[in-house]
């Protein structure tokens, strides 16, 4: 028995819904591995800097407590027996001490009569130079805590002015600490392990840096937390690959009920598209027509057309009228709105005035910024603000919507309207002295329907839409539109920049 062609199509479809979510669980792993080796990585640096940033905190306090008059005394080999070095010992001591993980702390400094070489001046262990070297094996000090004394190696104990064996390139760090604290760049092996060491100036009242505290620090712990830190990363990556594997599964068969039900919805969407377009359609050709003719009604009996008329029934045909228009404004705000984000609207363009085109608006909305006590004042600067565009949407959803606007949203004061040009563009605003733009409207200003809180108060007629027109209109000419505002009440400025000819 053959199978269907439907039946052959949805075997297709299923195998490709397998390889893809294949495809994308393996590279669900990849991302997986990746980003947890990622973190490994950055864990181990973050565990690196924090041991160094230890380090240097201890080496800066401790050398911060250094005494440089000390240091000045302890020069020569027999200085040992002076109470200044007793006293840096012990200081040295005590900090080493203080911190189980520091295995070496000491001074040196660079050699008077050459300083490319350094030389010792003191360190934790050595109150005593001699003590691994003298005859009384109870003084004996086992600095690397190995159970064995060996004098001429790691439990070697310094004097004052004793040569620092380690050439000068061998310690750059030592030399370089001199302009500041610093640690090693890596990790090194001696007779104490894995060491990390750090190194922080000490300084004279004068704040010239006289010698180096040098500090050592284990860093065998540190291996230990890094072997520790890496098994759960492990374990994570291979649990879950375990359960992205489980997840591929079950998003395959989730993909196929949802690819059913996605043509669903896809279907219906067009439905309501095309419901929405016939709204519009209604909305263009009957209610635009009962307006429009409500508008010639109310017109003709305002102006007298019928006969004389009652001085009420005259204000009232006046007022209906006034409610009429807005009504007809507002149906073709949004019937606009709707061909602009189609792509329908049909821009006639030619070479008009801008400049004339701003001043026929100033002038015809001067009585209304009069009636509001609102100075409208312009100011143009010498140019020739030739505009190659479609000039009746410019001058309606641009220019006259901008100066509208200012004039609905601010109760008094001043209104400005700029003009200029320069750089091949010509430069408009309107800046008014009304309610503002707070930071939360200011996002979807130029949004379809978009209101404000505070604008909605003064202008509850807005349809929300106008910004969203201006903004259409004005990048259809290759231009620029936007507002700042420094908040509630504090007025805004509309800047819009068109091309010019």
């Amino acid at each position: 028995m053959r199978a269907s062609p439907q039946k052959n199509t949805k075997t297709l479809r299923f195998r490709a819904l397998v390889w893809l979510g294949s495809i994308i669980a393996l590279l669900a792993v990849l991302i997986a591995v990746g980003a947890s080796w990622f973190l490994y990585d950055h864990t181990i640096n973050l565990l690196t800097e924090n041991l160094r940033e230890r380090l240097l905190s201890i080496s800066i306090t401790q050398a911060a407590n250094i005494d440089a008059k000390d240091l000045e005394v302890l020069q020569a080999e027999e200085d040992w027996v002076k109470p200044e070095w007793a006293k840096v010992v012990t200081q040295l001591k005590k900090a080493k001490d203080a911190n189980s993980d520091i295995v070496f702390m000491y001074i040196i400094r660079k050699v008077k009569s050459n300083p490319a070489e350094m030389e010792f001046v003191a360190d934790a262990e050595s109150i005593n130079p001699y003590a691994n070297t003298d005859d009384n094996p109870t003084n004996n000090v086992d600095s690397n805590k190995d159970g064995a004394v060996e004098p001429d190696g790691a439990d070697k104990l310094q004097w004052p002015g004793q040569p620092n064996p380690d050439p000068a390139d061998h310690i750059p760090e030592a030399f370089e600490a001199y302009n500041g604290p610093l640690t090693v760049a890596e990790l090194y092996e001696d007779a104490y392990g894995q060491v990390l060491t750090g190194y922080a100036p000490i300084k004279d009242d004068n704040g010239n840096t006289v010698a180096i505290l040098a500090t050592d620090i284990k860093a065998d712990d540190f291996f230990t937390v890094t072997t520790q830190t890496l098994y759960p990363f492990l374990k994570f990556i291979a649990s879950l690959i375990a359960i992205i594997a489980i997840l591929a599964i079950s998003l395959i068969l989730i993909w196929k009920h949802r690819a059913e039900m996605l043509a669903k919805l896809s279907r219906e969407l067009e439905i309501a598209n095309e419901q929405q377009d016939n709204l519009l359609h209604f909305i263009s050709h009957e209610i635009k027509g009962y307006l429009t003719k409500s508008e010639a009604g109310f017109a003709a009996i305002a102006e007298g057309d019928y006969g004389v008329i009652s001085d009420e029934l005259k204000t009232m045909s006046k007022a209906a009228l006034t409610d009429v228009r807005k009504g007809v404004a507002t149906v073709m705000n949004i019937l606009s709105a709707s061909n602009l984000k189609k792509g329908t609207v049909t821009f006639n363009k030619a070479a008009f005035d801008f400049r004339s085109a701003v001043q026929t608006i100033v002038s015809e909305q001067q009585a209304a910024a009069h009636a509001k006590n609102i100075e409208l004042e312009v100011h143009i600067a010498e140019g020739e603000y030739k505009l190659n565009g479609d000039e009746e949407k410019i001058r309606e959803h641009v220019i006259r919507n901008l100066i509208d606007n200012a004039i609905r949203y601010t109760p008094t004061g001043t209104i400005q309207v700029e003009l200029s040009d320069g750089d091949g563009k010509i430069h408009f605003s309107v800046k008014d002295s009304g309610v503002g733009i707070t930071p939360e409207d200011m996002s979807n200003l130029f949004a379809e329907g978009g209101r404000g809180k505070d604008s909605i108060k003064v202008n509850v007629h807005s349809t929300g839409y106008g910004l969203f027109i201006a903004k259409q209109v004005v990048e259809a000419h290759g231009g620029k539109i936007s507002a700042e505002s420094e908040g509630a009440g504090r007025g805004s400025r509309f800047i819009v920049e068109f091309p010019a000819l």
